[in-house]
């Protein structure tokens, strides 16, 4: 899983304050609104594919898979917006998310 999350918290780390702001605006904005709709649906095929990995476990059903998955998805973005991780690096919101 975590070969999905280092890509994102490194695209996100290269503007940092636009990272912030494009994450609050995924959060926050209008659903409705063309960009953000696109935002929400990468937002939505990520969490697909973290499910998928989760589900190469025959012990993790398909529930299951789907809540981590939209856990991980909510952690990450706590992770990348919040104030306190400004000046952190892409290793560190990583080990964080971890």
């Amino acid at each position: 899983m975590m070969a999905i999350v280092r890509p994102v918290v490194e695209c996100n780390r290269i503007q940092v304050d636009n990272g912030r702001v494009y994450l609050r605006e995924m959060v926050f904005g209008n659903p409705a609104e063309p960009h953000h709709h696109e935002a929400l649906t990468i937002t939505e095929q990520t969490e697909e594919s973290v499910a998928a990995v989760l589900r190469r476990n025959a012990q993790v059903s398909e529930a299951y898979a789907a809540t981590a998955a939209r856990l991980l998805s909510a952690v990450m973005f706590l992770a990348m917006a919040a104030s306190v991780n400004v000046a952190a690096s892409a290793d560190e919101i990583v080990h964080d998310i971890r």
